[in-house]
């Protein structure tokens, strides 16, 4: 634990940057299955941020399944890293472990989002519709002016916040949150940095599309179609990550 280096946050929000500091850690070698982090005290005097931040970050983390916290006794890196990671010496790591995090988190949000989407479309009041159009809007704004970076980070966790809160169901609010802070950002703006210009277009206009189809069916209060486009949206996250982060043999 010696060698453990925190900093400070700078980039994106303080609990995604924080986030991304303990992945890298872990992608370097320096955080290993079963080491203990810093208590909550002295994270937030390493990075110099408040109590709540730290205590969102080691959430995503849970969520992802990197951290796990023992009662009593802190924070600690899960031991069954190794399960996901039979290789942790791979010259791949880093890659792998974006993948795998990716796919564990799309299959969370499927769990989640879908039926959230449901609801939404048959619950859905007006005042509640208005901020999902506003946010769409802005997204779609954003996305098609490629300024897709900001559109993800901001309007497009506002979209599906917005479902979220549709479905008057106030426990989902924070649980599709968490989701969605659940991978920092610059992993997933990574993704696009690897696309040529017609690649990155086309993904757009796909984004756009899907988002707009999930929009309409929860105008029109159609349950089920709301939950189709959902699925779609899903499967189309399974497509890109499958594309960016190719299965390795590992062999």
């Amino acid at each position: 634990m010696a060698d453990l280096m925190l900093e400070r946050p700078r980039k994106v929000t303080v609990v995604e940057a924080i986030v991304e500091q303990i992945v890298r850690q872990i992608q370097t070698g320096k955080l290993k299955p079963g080491d203990r982090l810093p208590s909550e005290r002295q994270l937030i005097e390493m990075l110099g941020v408040s109590r709540s931040s730290v205590r969102e970050a080691l959430q995503g983390l849970a969520m992802m399944g990197l951290v796990e916290s023992r009662h009593g006794q802190g924070s600690f890196i899960s031991p069954n890293l190794v399960r996901l990671f039979p290789n942790m010496e791979s010259a791949v790591l880093p890659s792998s472990l974006q993948r795998t995090m990716r796919l564990h988190l799309v299959e969370a949000r499927r769990t989640v989002e879908c039926p959230v989407a449901e609801l939404a479309a048959a619950r859905a009041d007006e005042d509640g519709l208005a901020r999902l159009r506003n946010a769409f809007a802005a997204y779609k704004q954003l996305m098609e002016s490629k300024g897709y970076h900001e559109a993800l980070n901001v309007h497009h966790h506002a979209f599906h916040v917005g479902l979220a809160d549709l479905s008057q169901n106030p426990f989902f609010t924070p649980v599709v949150e968490t989701l969605l802070r659940a991978v920092p950002q610059s992993l997933r703006e990574s993704e696009f940095n690897t696309l040529g210009p017609q690649e990155l277009q086309a993904i757009t206009q796909a984004e756009v599309a899907i988002h707009r189809a999930i929009l309409t069916a929860v105008e029109r209060r159609e349950p089920a179609a709301a939950r189709a486009a959902m699925e779609e949206h899903m499967d189309f996250e399974l497509r890109l990550i499958r594309q960016i982060f190719p299965e390795r043999d590992h062999a």
